[in-house]
């Protein structure tokens, strides 16, 4: 009865989940000297986070993932099944955003997959190619209403749906709430804003990047807001972790010390008390 249960409520957390990851912007930066990332995660205002970290072992490389975090803690044991984004030892980044429900189309040539594929990318691939090569095994028959955003510490990138995947066509680019398959347009004031802004050639330092991250954060009295921004850089392999908007304060995450502290998790709001 009790797994019953517990099977059941994981099941309404994840439609839940699904739900209400309403928006977010992604954009990354390649100005021949830094490989920058910058993701706002827009939600729920009433949602918290946990980072979890996992060092390298024999046949893996190390990682760390974010996930939403529940008031149920025997939830918490399996939500690294289902995280919002990552970063592995190499540099390789992902991370989502949520599109309208476009269907699935099967390829008969190809498994089915159900589950996630990020933790088992960050796992066993270095770059954004061998990101491709592994998830192209695959129907990804859940990613339907999302578009997962790739990068890498070389600065290459990819965009993956259940039906496409959109290689590199610019140095700098940004990505919001609508499908860009096909060099499909819709009017978007944080993707515009992104875009305007990156379309500068200069070097771009963290100062630029949480510039541009408060500029396309959402607030309230929006029923979504941004509730923790990264400016990732990815050749350094740190996170410059924002909280609620507040861009007068950062905490600076290290994945190299993390992974050398063992695997462990830590909740969000615990870096800023």
């Amino acid at each position: 009865m009790e797994r019953k249960f517990y099977c059941s409520f994981f099941i309404v957390l994840c439609l839940i989940t699904c739900l209400t990851s309403a928006a977010c912007t992604i954009f990354m930066v390649n100005d021949g000297r830094h490989i920058w990332v910058g993701n706002n995660e827009d939600e729920s205002p009433d949602l918290k986070y946990r980072l979890w970290f996992y060092p390298q072992q024999r046949e893996t490389y190390g990682y760390m993932i974010w996930t939403e975090l529940s008031d149920e803690e025997k939830l918490n044991k399996i939500m690294y099944k289902n995280p919002q984004g990552g970063m592995n030892e190499h540099g390789l980044f992902m991370d989502y955003t949520a599109i309208d429900e476009i269907a699935a189309i099967r390829n008969p040539n190809k498994q089915d997959r159900s589950e996630e594929v990020v933790t088992d990318v960050l796992k066993t691939c270095k770059t954004v190619q061998e990101a491709v090569s592994y998830i192209g095994a695959f129907n990804l028959v859940r990613l339907t209403g999302a578009q997962l955003f790739i990068a890498d510490a070389g600065g290459d990138y990819a965009i993956v749906h259940a039906n496409y995947c959109i290689r590199k066509t610019s140095r700098n680019f940004a990505l919001t709430n609508y499908t860009v398959n096909n060099n499909h347009y819709e009017p978007c004031w944080r993707r515009d804003t992104a875009m305007k802004y990156l379309a500068q050639d200069w070097v771009y330092h963290l100062n630029d990047m949480a510039f541009l991250l408060e500029k396309t954060i959402q607030k309230k009295p929006s029923d979504i807001i941004s509730n923790y921004s990264m400016a990732t850089d990815l050749h350094a392999k740190q996170i410059h972790l924002y909280y609620k908007g507040d861009f007068s304060r950062a905490v600076t995450i290290s994945l190299k010390k993390e992974l050398n502290a063992g695997i462990h998790q830590r909740d969000m709001a615990s870096y800023f008390p």
